[in-house]
């Protein structure tokens, strides 16, 4: 059996936890897509709203942006 890597879920949200408030759109790391939700609730508490759609895998895509900042960032160190 493989061992299964933290992966980054982008979890969206609609409602409000005991202080009012609660960001649309998070990020998450967790292993599922279903371990995601539950860190959510666990992190924030949510007394009321909705999830809207199923945790979106977006590892790739931060990965990608990790990548294209480190390469600008030495493009920088090159210039300076």
């Amino acid at each position: 059996m493989q061992a299964q890597a933290m992966r980054v879920y982008q979890i969206t949200f609609l409602g409000r936890n005991a202080e009012g408030k609660l960001p649309m759109f998070t990020r998450i790391c967790a292993m599922t897509g279903k371990g995601a939700v539950r860190a959510f609730t666990e992190r924030y508490q949510p007394v009321s709203g909705w999830f809207l759609g199923d945790p979106e895998d977006i590892s790739d895509k931060v990965n990608r942006e990790a990548e294209d900042t480190d390469g600008q960032h030495a493009d920088m160190k090159k210039a300076g």
